[in-house]
């Protein structure tokens, strides 16, 4: 009898506490750091459905559950004010070149996605011309008939941002032939083989050239060849 009584607690005890833990849910989210991403497309990404917003439940999967993504997002943390209440601070996907469509600069992150499109020129961005887009709506991602020239741009815009290069233009030419602008230099990097090569190159030749004017030839860069092979002609 003893026993059963027991038995009979211990399930009152976790009806009691069950109940409380899913009474206990977020109900006020502050999100900072957003410019480009609509504080509803954060919480719909990051709350699937109502269980979500239990406290406990959005404990566990935030902290040892795989990352939500979150279009135009690279990363988020989230900061717990109370169990009812939450902010979380956002950090988006820079825009690292832009195409211009109509009197419109169309601008795109690292993964190709349109974050944002404005009458506006924002400096140190490069703009990306001779190549035809498909898609040109915020949100969606760049298209383009070839995917090895669209792995390119992003591949080239993303070293120039990374190392502060400011460039104001990459021309792609007939037979899919990259030109960077960059300063008074003229980087004539081929085609879409071996770029990653090519940008390594670019990376170690460059700051012993930046004061000069010229073109740069890495069309036929390889793993193996050293810098002083490379052609630099200078400009009159």
């Amino acid at each position: 009898m003893r026993n059963a009584i027991k038995i009979l607690i211990a399930v009152l005890v976790v009806i009691i506490c069950f109940n409380i833990i899913i009474r206990i849910k977020i109900k006020n989210i502050d999100i900072v750091g957003n410019n480009n991403v609509s504080d509803t497309e954060i919480v719909t990404s990051l709350f699937d459905s109502d269980v979500d917003r239990i406290s406990l439940v959005f404990y566990i999967k935030s902290n040892f559950g795989k990352k939500k993504d979150i279009l135009l997002v690279d990363s988020y943390d989230v900061k717990w004010v109370t169990p009812f209440s939450i902010v979380i601070k956002v950090n988006e996907n820079p825009p690292i070149a832009f195409v211009k469509r109509e009197l419109k600069n169309v601008y795109f992150d690292k993964n190709g996605v349109i974050n944002e499109i404005t009458e506006d020129r924002k400096p140190d961005i490069v703009e990306v011309i001779g190549v035809s887009f498909k898609n040109f709506e915020k949100g969606s991602k760049l298209e383009i008939a070839n995917s090895k020239t669209l792995k390119a741009i992003l591949n080239i815009t993303s070293f120039l941002k990374e190392k502060g290069l400011v460039s104001e233009l990459l021309e792609i030419r007939k037979e899919e032939e990259f030109y960077i602008y960059i300063g008074n230099i003229i980087v004539n990097m081929g085609n879409t083989d071996n770029m990653e090569t090519k940008l390594l190159r670019l990376n170690d030749i460059y700051p012993n050239i930046s004061h000069l004017k010229g073109t740069l030839d890495l069309s036929n860069a390889r793993e193996n060849m050293l810098d002083e092979q490379y052609i630099f002609k200078k400009a009159s």
